[in-house]
């Protein structure tokens, strides 16, 4: 069994610097418990997980207008992430979709993230947008899929690193090809580094983090007629799914796919006709 508490306050401020330049400075407090009770398999000892942590979660937004169609942003927060009741819980379960064992850690912590980014957006025309951005983040006790020995054989459990960061540059356009036909696209390249017990970990990826991704899409719709169409399109790079030990096991790797939805809509009054592949 277990339970979840979570009290939070939140102020900001709006400071408008003339009519270019503007910033919201807002401050969120968070005081969360996270309880678990359980027993040991086999002895049956009690477990209780007690997890009382504050988080003190600042954030700035900065905003410059150079004019009517050129903007540039500046952005910090901090956020946390929590573990998942299932990945406190200290005994293992059988997961059927990977055909695997998982366990989860008593004594996960949870993660703080620092998040710093920058960004200039182009307004072409109404509807359009061209944005250019870069952004780094910095985690804390970021939490981690991993692979540990249950007897002869292999689980998959969660841990800790120490801290890792995250580093990108991105891009996004929204274009009107015709008055009824719009495109999107926006792609990012990322790169990341992890830090294990006072040691940088160049040789991977956090775990999870795509080094790239890519998304594009063709938007159709006549409004007059209810009819809407869209194809999109999409691709991440390599990422870990789980850590390997890099003694009896090596990283476990989900790899790059290419996916295309194509989805055409249309609306008679208040009932809508949809089809997908």
């Amino acid at each position: 069994t277990a339970q979840n508490l979570l009290n939070a306050g939140y102020v900001s401020i709006y400071l408008p610097f003339g009519k270019k330049f503007n910033a919201t400075i807002g401050f969120r407090g968070e005081y969360n418990v996270q309880s678990l009770q359980s027993r040991e398999r086999g002895g049956g000892k009690k477990i209780n997980v007690e997890n009382p942590v504050f988080s003190p979660m600042p954030s700035l937004n900065a905003t410059y207008k150079i004019n009517e169609k050129h903007l540039v942003r500046l952005g910090y927060g901090t956020t946390v992430n929590r573990p998942e009741f299932r990945e406190l819980a200290p005994f293992t379960y059988y997961d059927f979709v990977f055909d695997v064992s998982r366990r989860g850690n008593q004594n996960i912590k949870v993660a703080t993230i620092h998040n710093f980014d920058v960004r200039y957006d182009f307004y072409p025309s109404s509807g359009e947008l061209i944005t250019i951005g870069a952004y780094h983040k910095k985690f804390i006790n970021p939490i981690e899929a991993s692979i540990f020995y249950n007897g002869s054989n292999i689980s998959f459990t969660v841990a800790n690193s120490e801290s890792a960061t995250s580093s990108g540059i991105e891009l996004e356009v929204r274009k009107y090809l015709t008055k009824n036909l719009m495109a999107l696209f926006n792609a990012s390249l990322i790169n990341s580094n992890v830090v294990v017990s006072g040691l940088s970990d160049n040789n991977r990826f956090l775990q999870g983090q795509s080094p790239y991704l890519i998304n594009a899409g063709l938007f159709y719709s006549i409004p007059e007629t209810g009819i809407q169409a869209n194809i999109l399109y999409n691709i991440i790079g390599e990422r870990i799914y789980v850590i390997g030990d890099n003694v009896l096991s090596a990283n476990v790797f989900e790899m790059p796919r290419n996916v295309i939805d194509l989805n055409v809509s249309k609306s008679f009054g208040k009932v809508e006709l949809r089809a997908g592949a």
